[in-house]
C-alpha cells in the first residue's frame, strides 16, 4: 500500500512539473509578432504611419514626377471621349491603366471653353466644352475644395499599394495629390473663368461614361501667359 501511495504521489508531481514547464514556456512566448511599420517602396519613406508625411511625399514628387508624367503621357480627351463612346473595352486597353482591380484611369489634356461654374458643393467644378465647341459640356474639371477619388494616385502608374504599410498610408497619398490638384486648379481663379478657354492637363477614373470628372495637374487659361 505504502509503495502503491508513493507512486500515485510521484505521478502527481510529474504532473505538477510539467504543468509548471508548460506554463514557462508560454510566458516566454509570444502568439502574435510587433514589427515596426517602416514604409518601403522607392518613395515611400522610412518611416510608419506616425512619421509617414503623405504631404512631405506629394510634395517631393508632384514636380518631378506627376506633372511631367502626365503631360508627356496624356491622350487628347477628345479623342478618348469619342474611342470610350465607340467601345468602351477597346478604349480601356488603348488609352486607360487599371491600378489592381480598381476603374480604369486615363491621362487626358485639351483646351476647353467654361460653359458653367458648379460651387453649390465642395466637390467644385468647371464644365468644359470641348472642340467643335457646341456650347455643351464634354467632361468636368474638378476644382475643389474637395476633390473625389484616387484618380491621380491610380493614374500616373508608378504609385503602388506595394510600396506602403498599409491601406492608411496608401489612402493619404491620394488624399495629399488630390489638396495639391486643388492648389492647381485655385491658382487660376476658377470662378472667374466662365466663357473662357483653359488648357488642361488632367487624370479621369472611368465610374461612369456620362460624367467625366477629371482631376487637373496643370492648368492654364489661354492668352494668360501664366
Amino acid at each position: 500500500m505504502a509503495a502503491r501511495g508513493c507512486s500515485r504521489g510521484g505521478l502527481l508531481l510529474l504532473w505538477g512539473g510539467l504543468t509548471f514547464l508548460v506554463c514557462l514556456l508560454l510566458s516566454a512566448c509570444s502568439l502574435y509578432t510587433v514589427r515596426p511599420l517602416n514604409a518601403s517602396g522607392d518613395n515611400a519613406g522610412s518611416g510608419g504611419p506616425q512619421t509617414f508625411d503623405p504631404t512631405s511625399y506629394v510634395n517631393q514628387i508632384w514636380d518631378s514626377r506627376i506633372v511631367p508624367t502626365v503631360v508627356q503621357r496624356a491622350h487628347d480627351a477628345s479623342e478618348v471621349l469619342a474611342a470610350l463612346k465607340a467601345n468602351q473595352q477597346v478604349a480601356q486597353q488603348r488609352y486607360g491603366h487599371q491600378e489592381g482591380d480598381g476603374p480604369y484611369t486615363f491621362m487626358v489634356k485639351g483646351v476647353g471653353r467654361v460653359v458653367s461654374i458648379n460651387t453649390s458643393s465642395r466637390n467644385g467644378t468647371l464644365d468644359l466644352d470641348l472642340p467643335p465647341y457646341d456650347g455643351k459640356a464634354d467632361l468636368s474639371l474638378q476644382i475643389g475644395p474637395v476633390i473625389l477619388g484616387t484618380a491621380i494616385r491610380d493614374g500616373v502608374g508608378f504609385i503602388h499599394f506595394s510600396q506602403f504599410v498599409n491601406q492608411i498610408q496608401y489612402a493619404q497619398v491620394a488624399d495629399a495629390l488630390n489638396a495639391r490638384a486643388v492648389q492647381v486648379a485655385q491658382s487660376i481663379h476658377p470662378t472667374q473663368l466662365k466663357g473662357k478657354l483653359i488648357q488642361f492637363y488632367g487624370i479621369f477614373a472611368l465610374t461612369d461614361p456620362q460624367f467625366i470628372l477629371v482631376a487637373p495637374v496643370k492648368l492654364q487659361v489661354e492668352g494668360s501667359g501664366s
